[in-house]
C-alpha cells in the first residue's frame, strides 16, 4: 500500500508540473501574478465601449487590428458594441439600470440623457485629478471653458467628444432635386418660403417624401430672428436673454411658425406616415426618399453627407451660431460608475482621442480592405466600415476624404472660436428639491413633444391643455425653484 501511495503521488506531481508548464507556456489560461499576488496582473484589460451606432461592415477584421495594437501600446482591448440609433435609449436605460460589466458609453443631452443619468447617480464623478492624470491629451485640446458647459453641480461626469461645438440650426436637400424643380435653396430665409418649397418637391416626386418631419428640428433657434434660450432644451423652461428670467408661454408663442408648418407637413403627406416613430431613416436617406431634412450645419456637411449616405446634397443654415449648454453636451462619454477599473477606460478613451492612427482605424477602418488612399486622402469603398465619427474622441484626427473641401478643420475650429456663449452657458439645474413635480413635468412633455413637433393635433388646442396638466403636476414650483438657482448662480458668476 505504502508503494502504491507512493507511485499514486508522483503521478500527481508530475500531470501538476506538466499542466503548468502549459499554462506558462503563453496558452490562454497563462496569468502571472504581480507582487501582490494577483493572478490577472499582466492579463489585457478589456473595455466595453456602447456607441449609438448600426454595427459596421468589416466589424470582426477592424476590431481584430484595433485591439492588436491597443494591446501592444497599451495592455488593453476594445469591445465597441454598436446599439442600433433607434434602440439606444431603451437598450441604455437597462444597461444603466441593470448593474451590467461595461466601461464607456455615449451619452448627450438628446440621447441617452446625460443630465438625468449622472443626476441618479450612473456615470463616475471624473475629479480635476483624474482627468490631467488619465486624460492629459483631452485636457490639452479642448478649451478650458468648454468643460463648465457640462458641469452638473459643478462635478463632471463624462469626457467630451471634440467636434463642432457650436449649435446652428441648418437644412439639406438632395441637389439633384433642387436643380431639377430651379429652387434656390439660399433664398428659403422663414416657414412661408421654406413650405413653398416643400410643397413644389412634393408634387414634383409624388413617391418621395418632402422632408424628414418635424421632430428632429431643433426650433428655438430655427428661423428665429434670435435663439430661443431655454433650459434643457424644453420650451416650457424659455428665458428672457436680458433679464434672465423664465417664462413658461413665451417660446411657444415664437414657435408658432414651426408648429403650423409641421402639421402642414404631416396633413399633407410631405413627411413618413410614421415620422414620430421612425427607427430607420438611414435607408430612406441613403435611397434619396427623403428629400430634405434637419441638420446640424457646420463646414463640410455636404461632404459628410456624402461619405454617408452617397447621396450629393446643398446645406443652409436657418439659424445662429451659439454654443449652449446642449451644444457642449451634445456628444460626450460617460464612464460607467460600476466600472471595474474606471482609470483604464479613462485611458483607453485618452488614447483613442489623441492617437491619429487608432482614431483613423475607427473613423474608417482598413486600408485596401474600407478604404483606399487617393493623393492622400480617404476614399472609401463600397460596403466600407462606417461609424459616426463624433462619438469616437477628436473628429479633427480625421485624416480628409476626397470629397471634403480643403481647410474643413479649421474653419470649424474657427467657427467655435467666434461661436457666442448663450447666457447662462454651464448652469445644469439641480433637480433635487423638485425632482417628483420636474420629473412628472417631463413625462406630460414627452407625452406632447412628438403631437407639436410633428404635427399631430392643432398645437392651439394641445399647448393649454399640456399647460394645464403641468399646472396640477407642479410647474409653479418647478420654476419658482429653477429660478431661484439661476439668480444664484448670475450672481456667483458677478454677472
Amino acid at each position: 500500500m505504502k508503494k502504491l501511495l507512493s507511485l499514486v503521488l508522483a503521478c500527481l506531481m508530475v500531470v501538476g508540473m506538466l499542466a503548468a508548464c502549459g499554462k506558462q507556456d503563453g496558452g490562454e489560461e497563462s496569468k502571472k501574478p504581480d507582487a501582490s499576488g494577483n493572478a490577472d496582473a499582466g492579463k489585457p484589460t478589456e473595455i466595453v465601449w456602447f456607441i449609438r451606432a448600426d454595427q459596421p461592415k468589416n466589424y470582426d477584421a477592424v476590431m481584430a487590428a484595433v485591439n492588436e495594437k491597443l494591446k501592444a501600446d497599451l495592455n488593453m482591448t476594445l469591445d465597441l458594441r454598436c446599439i442600433a440609433p433607434g434602440d439606444y435609449n431603451s437598450k441604455m436605460q437597462m444597461a444603466l439600470s441593470g448593474g451590467d460589466d461595461w466601461d464607456l458609453c455615449f451619452t448627450s443631452n438628446w440621447a441617452n440623457n446625460y443630465a438625468n443619468a449622472a443626476g441618479k447617480g450612473a456615470y463616475l464623478e471624473i475629479t480635476p485629478e483624474m482627468l490631467k492624470e488619465y486624460a492629459p491629451d483631452v485636457v490639452a485640446a479642448i478649451p478650458e471653458n468648454l468643460w463648465n458647459g457640462i458641469k452638473i453641480n459643478n462635478k463632471l461626469y463624462a469626457l467630451m467628444n471634440y467636434q463642432v461645438m457650436y449649435d446652428q440650426p441648418g437644412l439639406y436637400f438632395i441637389k439633384a432635386a433642387v436643380d431639377e424643380q430651379n429652387i434656390d435653396v439660399s433664398t428659403l430665409k422663414d416657414w412661408d418660403s421654406l413650405n413653398a418649397a416643400l410643397e413644389k418637391l412634393a408634387k414634383a416626386y409624388p413617391d418621395k417624401y418632402a422632408t424628414r418631419g418635424g421632430g428632429v428640428i431643433q426650433p428655438l433657434a430655427f428661423f428665429q430672428e434670435e435663439t430661443i434660450n431655454s433650459l434643457m432644451n424644453y420650451p416650457w423652461l424659455a428665458y428672457d436673454a436680458e433679464t434672465l428670467k423664465l417664462d413658461n408661454m413665451m417660446a411657444f408663442e415664437k414657435l408658432d411658425g414651426f408648429l403650423k408648418s409641421a402639421k402642414l407637413w404631416k396633413d399633407n403627406n410631405w413627411c413618413p406616415a410614421d415620422a414620430a416613430t421612425l427607427k430607420d431613416e438611414n435607408t430612406l436617406m441613403a435611397s434619396g426618399q427623403i428629400l430634405s431634412r434637419y441638420n446640424r450645419h457646420k463646414p463640410g456637411t455636404e461632404a459628410d453627407m456624402f461619405n454617408r449616405f452617397k447621396q450629393e446634397v446643398v446645406c443652409i443654415p436657418t439659424g445662429d451660431a451659439t454654443i449652449n449648454t446642449n451644444a457642449a453636451t451634445s456628444t460626450l462619454t460617460a464612464v460607467n460608475v460600476n466600472s471595474k477599473h474606471p482609470e483604464k477606460a479613462i485611458e483607453l478613451y485618452n488614447y483613442v482621442f489623441g492617437n491619429k492612427e487608432i482614431a483613423n482605424m475607427l473613423f474608417f477602418g482598413l486600408e485596401g480592405q474600407d478604404f483606399e488612399m487617393v493623393d492622400g486622402r480617404v476614399k472609401r469603398l463600397e460596403n466600407c466600415w462606417n461609424v459616426p465619427q463624433w462619438q469616437l474622441g477628436n473628429q479633427f484626427n480625421a485624416n480628409l476624404t476626397v470629397n471634403d473641401v480643403d481647410g474643413v478643420w479649421e474653419e470649424t475650429m474657427k467657427g467655435n472660436a467666434e461661436a457666442k456663449l448663450e447666457p447662462l452657458f454651464g448652469f445644469v439645474p439641480n433637480r433635487a428639491p423638485v425632482e417628483t413635480e420636474l420629473a412628472t413635468c417631463e413625462a406630460i412633455w414627452n407625452e406632447y413633444k412628438d403631437i407639436l413637433y410633428y404635427g399631430l393635433r392643432d398645437h392651439n388646442e394641445a399647448i393649454p391643455e399640456m399647460m394645464d396638466k403641468m399646472q396640477k403636476a407642479g410647474l409653479e414650483k418647478v420654476t419658482t425653484e429653477l429660478q431661484s438657482q439661476i439668480d444664484e448662480f448670475v450672481a456667483a458668476q458677478g454677472k
